[in-house]
């Protein structure tokens, strides 16, 4: 092999091994949704609800994200506890609309139910199970492992 042939191999193989981290990172991700199902579900108060607004480093103008925030406290077993999570990997909405949708059953003062580990009740999430956004680690993985074996096998054919 010449280094050229080399070199784009090792391009190659380093973005399947992006990918490959990606899928895993969204495998995990999803597998711990997956184990909310099986927490306890205890009453909730919220403390405090925002809407912030930010725009991805490098991202151009119009390009603005919406967080929904919340904060919330919660009692297992006597000890209090303060949450902040909606769900893992939660990184904001395209539009204010839909993060003051995702806001709306979180105003403050309310009771709400929050999802607690019983192994480590400082772990609570307001939403359980897997999140169709939770997904597109996974996904997006799969996807760059596959162009990355077809560039390189259709590469390699030359």
């Amino acid at each position: 092999m010449d280094k050229k042939n080399i070199l784009v191999s090792l391009i190659l193989t380093a973005l399947m091994l992006f990918g490959a981290a990606l899928t895993i990172r969204g495998g995990l991700n999803s597998y711990q949704s997956l184990l909310s199902y099986t927490w306890s579900e205890a009453q909730a108060k919220v403390l405090t609800n925002h809407i912030g607004r930010f725009r991805p480093s490098g991202a151009r103008h119009g390009t603005d994200f919406y967080l929904a925030e919340v904060s919330y406290e919660y009692s297992w077993r006597g000890i209090k506890h303060h949450g902040e999570l909606l769900y893992p990997d939660y990184s904001g909405d395209r539009t204010r609309e839909a993060a003051e949708e995702r806001l709306a059953p979180y105003g403050v003062g309310q009771l709400v139910p929050v999802y607690v580990d019983p192994d480590d009740p400082r772990q609570s999430r307001l939403i359980r199970g897997v999140q169709l956004d939770e997904l597109g680690d996974i996904l997006l993985g799969l996807a760059i492992i596959l162009f990355g074996l077809w560039s390189l096998r259709s590469y390699l054919r030359r």
